[in-house]
């Protein structure tokens, strides 16, 4: 059954398993953890004077209300967006990606109509996007608004979308607008599907405010919602707002137990199972060591929760203020730390920092988010269990003898193989290299800039390299020759 869970650990996922080979144990125990160490940091500097308002107020905006029927996995939405055309060129169609459409008989979209409640009929599909065409172009700074009802019968399947006898998982379950470029036009791209195995992430998300209500017709006193925030509920109506996120995720489930503990004003919230709440104490633990340390390390962490979900899939997964780790390596949880639940927690934490607060184009450039999060893990191990680093670096990188560049996509040649290799474990190599070439104090320097002079935006590889340039003289020419195709211009 374990070798089972490790192939389809490999679907989509965020972070790919470890090669550690778990075996069951009735009851998960935790040891004693050596003294940290620091890791070195550079000296604070002052803050640059913020900009008044990210993206200067004019993100798009989702107001989703969803009736579900739990059990009968069964939801009515009704989701309205208004967006505002950001760039300095006219946009003659909208663009909506109905993730949906990927799964059979999964939607049945009831309506679409503009913000004044016309019927919207003049659309079409390219693959499981909706491309509606504007009788006139919107102009820069101008906002347009539409309105989609419609109902989704859940899948009965293990993943980020869908439903199985314990939890129902709705990641990109409402229509969403990608970004548009000045240049390349929406950045909506294909899945990369070899195999039968899903490569990466296909999406670009912006920044965007999340204005949701649920409600449930059966059972709602059963209910525990997972998510990205904090909920208003009031007579069985559940209203959460989430700004400046990337995406609005809910694992529910009636089977759940919680665990929670603050750290630094950030309230820290375990969902799992009660048959393995002693894995989810130390999912919590390892949490909040990963969100001190990468709060040194990256910049303040800018959510009033986490939230740390079991999911019943065999991927993990990272959202905005909410991250899914597969249910297997909670079941299977053994020998701190030398354990999947230490390796993955770290990884998925930083996400909030290299996917939430700083975008990237993840289809096209997968490396500038997924090899810094994945050498967060070495951070991670080098501050709090040094004696284990090697460990770390012999399961995760060398022993899958990677090779190749980094600067790759998601249609990579080979699949999800050659992608976890290129852009996972030599991106943390090459992350590796490039401290040791620009020194301790330089590289986090670089790291905490790159961060914060890039909140809310969508960063490129020309962002990357012309902070590193700001922060170093040193020669890197031997890493652009041994970790990219493409030498960056200086």
């Amino acid at each position: 059954m374990f070798l089972i869970l490790c192939a389809i650990s490999l679907l989509a996922a965020c972070a790919p398993a470890s090669t550690v080979d778990p075996v069951p144990s009735a009851t998960a125990t935790q040891q004693a953890s050596p003294t940290p160490t620091n890791l070195p940091t550079p000296t604070p500097e002052p803050s640059p004077t913020p900009t008044p308002l990210p993206l200067n107020g004019q993100q798009t905006q989702y107001f989703i209300d969803a009736e579900i029927n739990y059990y009968n996995r069964f939801l009515n939405v009704t989701s309205r967006v208004i967006y505002t055309n950001k760039t300095k060129v006219p946009i003659e169609e909208i663009v909506f990606i109905i993730y949906p459409t990927i799964f059979q008989n999964a939607i049945y979209i009831r309506s679409v109509a503009d913000g004044e409640g016309r019927p919207v009929a003049e659309y079409r599909w390219e693959s499981h996007r909706m491309v509606i065409p504007l009788e006139t172009p919107l102009l820069p700074g101008e906002q347009i608004s539409f309105v989609h009802d419609y109902e989704l019968y859940m899948p009965d399947r293990s993943g980020v979308f869908g439903q199985t006898g314990r939890q129902l998982l709705l990641s990109y379950w409402y229509p969403t607008i990608p970004p548009f470029d000045e240049e390349q036009g929406w950045l909506a791209y294909e899945i990369s599907l070899v195999n039968s195995m899903f490569v990466g992430e296909h999406q670009v998300f912006e920044s965007a405010d999340f204005n949701v209500t649920v409600t449930f017709t059966d059972r709602a006193e059963n209910m525990v919602i997972a998510a990205g925030t904090l909920p208003q509920v009031e007579n069985g109506t559940y209203q959460f707002n989430l700004p400046l996120a990337r995406a609005f995720v809910m694992a529910i489930s009636d089977s759940f137990g919680i665990i929670e503990r603050e750290v630094n004003g950030t309230l820290i919230k375990g969902y799992a199972l009660p048959e393995v709440a002693d894995s989810s104490e130390v999912a919590v633990d390892l949490a909040e060591k990963a969100l001190v340390l990468f709060t040194e390390v990256f910049g303040p962490y800018e959510r009033e929760v986490l939230s740390v979900v079991q999911a019943d899939m065999g991927i993990n997964m990272e959202f905005d203020g909410l991250i899914l780790i597969q249910s297997s390596f909670y079941w299977l949880y053994r020998d701190p730390p030398r354990s999947d639940l230490h390796i993955i927690i770290p990884h998925e934490v930083s996400h909030q920092w290299f996917f939430s607060l700083v975008g990237s184009n993840q289809p096209m450039e997968p490396w500038l988010d997924e090899s810094i999060t994945t050498y967060a893990e070495a951070l991670f191990y080098e501050r709090y269990f040094p004696e284990d680093l090697d460990w770390w670096w012999q399961t995760r990188v060398h022993s899958h003898l990677p090779s190749g560049t980094i600067d790759t996509s998601i249609y990579v040649n080979g699949g999800v193989p050659e992608y976890f290799n290129r852009v996972y474990r030599r991106g943390a190599l090459f992350y590796r290299d490039l401290r040791e070439t620009m020194g301790d104090d330089a590289f986090f320097s670089f790291l905490m800039e790159y961060t914060q002079s890039h909140r809310y935006e969508i960063a490129t590889s020309e962002d990357f390299w012309a902070t590193i340039n700001a922060h170093t003289t040193a020669d890197l020419t031997h890493l652009y020759d041994s970790y990219f195709s493409t030498s960056p211009t200086p």
